[in-house]
């Protein structure tokens, strides 16, 4: 009977709620205007009369096609008949790396991390779910990818995703927007088969379950074994990390010990919590098999958006941008900052400035003076006698990569009177003085003076 439908549908939803939203949450759906959102906002709807949660929900409009453009008012006329509060935002999704649905969820996904929900929720169901893992193995994933869309995951380190209809079917979605006259926009995109998901929905996958009737049922159940399994290789997995970060640093004397596949993992790990790209197999395999023959010398890892450098048993990771927030390699600033008393500047280049046992003069930091990067001509005073800027970073077994941008500290002549986070010179020091401290460098000092 048609009511049974709707008491089914609001039962699952209950208890994926009942087993992933906290109490007196905050929920945003995550809203289309297609059907699948739709139908997942109006269930949420009558779930929040018995469950206690704050209910809302989000347009993302990607300007990617002109069909698109009324889909904002229209969900704007579906939350005010719920009487559920909304908002639309307009993003430009970046598709030159990743192509369209990936730049496309990119873009979504920052949205959903800019709002006050504690959890958002997207409408993705069974049939999405099948599609999902025939595409994966269609790409050669490996067990992840598989494993398909889980009911819960952390979007970052405050906001949650969450996926409670992906139990229902697209056929039992249809029939309850029909039971409760449900209105929805189609997406004239969908129908478009260039599209490997789209040809999946519309023509392979009906092709196989006339052959195989169970097919989805089968599919399914694999997916659940996938994800436990996955779950206890994750287990596995963070139990190896944690030996490896045992003294704070990636100790890659640590990781040479694992099985090859551990080690991959844990470089992939490393790339994925640092958002540098995804690697090819090949460029992980060449990356590993050096990183194991290196011992404590220097190795490189070009990604598609950073790279890793391998160098004394321990591994780094910047971003292409790793260097956009060192004020004193931009000549524009230092120009600007060319008359500044030296506290001003070192305050301007975000330098914390630390009292220290041992740190330059408060008459010193009144004067003018600057930061700009190392120079082969640099040198530091000691008791008797100089010594080489580079020297002392070489002795301080300062990542070679990171030597060239070392800020250093100096005078109005342009000398230099101190290395940032390692040296004062004596000339300029005192007793309970200030140590000019960039603190995003402070994990390149393996050796400090």
């Amino acid at each position: 009977m048609p009511s049974d439908l709707s008491k089914h549908l609001l039962a699952k939803l209950s208890a994926s709620f009942d087993r992933c939203v906290a109490e007196r949450a905050s929920i945003e759906v995550g809203l289309s205007g297609g059907l699948d959102s739709v139908v997942l906002l109006h269930l949420l709807k009558r779930l929040s009369n018995e469950k206690q949660f704050e209910l809302s929900a989000v347009h993302v409009h990607h300007g990617l096609q002109q069909a698109a453009d009324g889909w904002p008012e229209f969900c704007s006329e579906v939350c005010q008949d719920l009487k559920v509060p909304f908002r639309v935002e307009y993003v430009q999704a970046d598709i030159g790396k990743i192509g369209v649905e990936a730049g496309a969820r990119k873009a979504r996904y920052q949205v959903f991390m800019g709002g006050t929900a504690d959890f958002v929720a997207l409408a993705h169901h069974q049939d999405d779910q099948v599609e999902t893992f025939m595409l994966s193995a269609l790409r050669g994933s490996g067990i992840r990818g598989l494993s398909a869309m889980p009911e819960l995951r952390a979007l970052d380190e405050v906001h949650w995703l969450w996926r409670p209809l992906l139990g229902v079917t697209r056929r039992e979605l249809m029939a309850y927007a029909q039971l409760h006259d449900l209105k929805y926009v189609d997406d004239p995109s969908n129908s478009d088969e260039s599209l490997l998901r789209n040809w999946l929905r519309n023509t392979g996958l009906p092709a196989w379950r006339e052959r195989l009737p169970f097919l989805d049922h089968h599919i399914m159940a694999s997916i659940k074994t996938l994800q436990e399994e996955l779950a206890v290789l994750d287990e596995v997995s963070e139990q190896d990390k944690r030996a490896i970060y045992h003294a704070g640093f990636f100790d890659c004397s640590v990781w040479r010990k694992l099985a090859a596949a551990r080690q991959s993992r844990q470089l992939l790990f490393m790339v994925k919590e640092n958002n540098i790209g995804i690697p090819t197999q090949a460029s992980l395999n060449d990356f590993r098999r050096v990183l194991n023959e290196c011992g404590s010398g220097s190795a490189e890892w070009c990604l598609p958006e950073g790279k890793i450098y391998a160098y004394q048993n321990r591994l780094f990771c910047v971003g292409d941008d790793w260097l956009d927030d060192c004020f004193w390699l931009n000549k524009q600033c230092l120009s600007e900052n060319k008359a500044g008393n030296l506290r001003a500047v070192l305050e301007a280049a975000n330098f914390k400035l630390c009292r220290h046992l041992y740190g330059l003069r408060e008459d010193v930091l009144g004067q003018v003076g600057g930061v700009r990067a190392v120079n082969t001509d640099d040198v530091v005073e000691l008791t008797v006698g100089h010594k080489k800027v580079r020297k002392l970073l070489q002795e301080c077994k300062i990542p070679p990569f990171v030597r060239p941008y070392w800020p250093v500290i100096t005078n109005k002549e342009d000398r230099c009177i101190a290395v940032a986070n390692l040296w004062i010179n004596p000339s300029y020091a005192c007793l309970n003085g200030v140590f000019p401290y960039f603190e995003k460098f402070s994990c390149f000092v393996l050796e400090p003076k």
